[in-house]
């Protein structure tokens, strides 16, 4: 995993200031009181020597109170409102180990990463979070093809196009957050199947149109859709009673238009 670590680094650290200044920490030796060897980045614990990477056991969840058992594989890449620019770099999958991988409060610029398709990059990815960055183009049908990824995030990015039906069929997925973008098109009917998963649907500032039927069966903590002016319809209870719900610049609760006809 060291040798992963270093060539991450060594890829990046002289792309801009930026990242010089985000993996300034990442040197050897470490620190022998933390240290099992000369350069120990995970340390003796899940903690890490190296700022923006935790090392929590490959069995332990992904979340900040999730300790695991130490077994020296990096679990978490977590460097946010560092300003870093993109584009979304590739060689995250050299962490094999990969739960969390935040990038949030960038520059990261370009399209959404394809590498996230590749079956053998970070496979156990639970929560991806590009959100607060410069990302355009469309959110990709091969975001799906991860089975383990609970919560996906890019909100305030510059992203269009739809949502793709393929989500429908993601197995894990708790929460998808779309705000503050250019998305577009009715929410998919297959959203129906993430019925006991899915509890978190964040849709404002965006362009959505129709209605919400697709979510009548499921159970919301949070959901926003304030100023998608084309979503309209009646609104489901189930989102109506979640936290967040504002259909104000909507036309929620009022009739959809008729279809013009061809």
């Amino acid at each position: 995993m060291v040798k992963a670590l270093l060539t991450f680094r060594d890829a990046l650290v002289n792309r801009s200031s930026t990242w010089k200044n985000a993996l300034a920490s990442w040197k050897c030796p470490t620190d022998p009181s933390s240290s099992d060897e000369e350069c120990d980045p995970c340390s003796k614990d899940w903690s890490g020597n190296w700022e923006h990477i935790h090392c929590r056991g490959s069995s332990a969840g992904y979340g900040e109170g999730s300790r695991g058992v130490y077994d020296g594989y990096v679990t978490n890449v977590h460097i946010t409102d560092m300003h870093i620019d993109g584009p979304t770099p590739r060689e995250m999958c050299l962490f094999t180990h990969l739960r969390e991988f935040d990038l949030d409060g960038g520059n990261q610029a370009g399209p959404f990463p394809d590498w996230i398709a590749d079956p053998s990059c970070v496979p156990g990815v639970q929560e991806l979070d590009l959100s607060y960055n410069r990302l355009t183009g469309t959110l990709p049908v091969s975001i799906t093809t991860k089975p383990l990824l609970s919560e996906l995030k890019v909100e305030h990015n510059e992203m269009v196009g739809s949502i793709p039906p393929e989500i429908g069929s993601m197995p894990s997925l708790r929460v998808l957050r779309l705000e503050f973008n250019h998305f577009s098109g009715t929410i998919p009917a297959s959203l129906s199947k993430l019925n006991g998963t899915l509890n978190q649907l964040e849709l404002a500032h965006n362009d959505f149109q129709g209605d919400l039927h697709a979510l009548a069966n499921l159970r919301f903590l949070v959901v926003s859709t304030s100023d998608n002016p084309r979503l309209c319809g009646m609104v489901p209870m189930s989102v109506r009673y979640a936290h967040g719900y504002n259909p104000g610049k909507t036309n929620l609760g009022r009739p959809c238009p008729e279809p013009k006809q061809a």
